[in-house]
C-alpha cells in the first residue's frame, strides 16, 4: 500500500462509476465525469498506487458455482501471544474455503467466513482443515440459511 491521500469529490464520483460499471473505458469513465483522458489516467494511477483502488477481478457467485453453503465460523484462541496468532493467520489463508477471516473484538477472536458445497463438504473442511488450524480452543459455527446482503461496494 502507497501513502495516504485525501480523496475529494471527483475522486469519488469516479470511484462510485467503476464500482457501478467496472467495464468502462478509460475514455468511457472521462466523458461521465467530464475529464480528459489524461486527468483521469492520472487519477486513477495515483488512487492505484496508494492501495485505493486494490485490484480489478470478476465476482463470482458462490451458488451458481456450486458452494450452496456459507458458514460463519467464530473462532477462540488458546493463546493471544503475537507467535500464536501469526501461526494462525499464516495458515489459515491457506485454506481455499475460508473467503474471508477477521480479528474480532468480544468473546471470539477470529470471524472466518466459509463456503462448502455441501454440509458433508463442510465437514470435511472441519475435519480436515479447520480443527487443525494452530492454537485454536474453540470453533462456533453459524450455517446460514439465506444471504439478504452481499456487496462489494464500498458508501462512497
Amino acid at each position: 500500500m502507497g501513502e495516504t491521500i485525501t480523496l475529494d469529490e471527483t475522486d469519488r464520483r469516479l470511484l462510485r462509476l467503476l464500482q457501478a460499471e467496472p467495464d468502462l473505458t478509460l475514455r468511457e469513465v472521462g466523458e461521465r465525469l467530464g475529464l480528459s483522458h489524461t486527468p483521469c489516467w492520472r487519477r486513477l494511477t495515483r488512487m492505484r498506487e496508494a492501495g485505493v483502488i486494490e485490484e480489478r477481478r470478476h465476482i463470482i457467485d458462490p451458488v451458481a458455482a456450486g458452494f450452496d453453503i456459507t458458514v460463519f465460523c467464530a473462532v477462540r484462541m488458546n493463546g493471544h501471544s503475537r507467535a500464536h496468532l501469526e501461526e494462525f493467520e499464516a495458515a489459515v489463508v491457506r485454506i481455499a474455503e475460508v473467503v474471508q477471516c477477521y480479528t474480532v473484538s468480544g468473546d471470539h477472536d477470529y470471524l472466518l467466513r466459509v463456503l462448502a458445497r455441501s454440509i458433508r463438504h463442510y465437514e470435511s473442511t472441519v475435519k480436515n482443515a479447520l480443527v487443525q488450524l494452530p492454537h485454536v480452543l474453540s470453533i462456533s459455527t453459524s450455517v446460514t440459511l439465506r444471504e439478504i446482503k452481499n456487496t462489494t461496494d464500498v458508501p462512497l
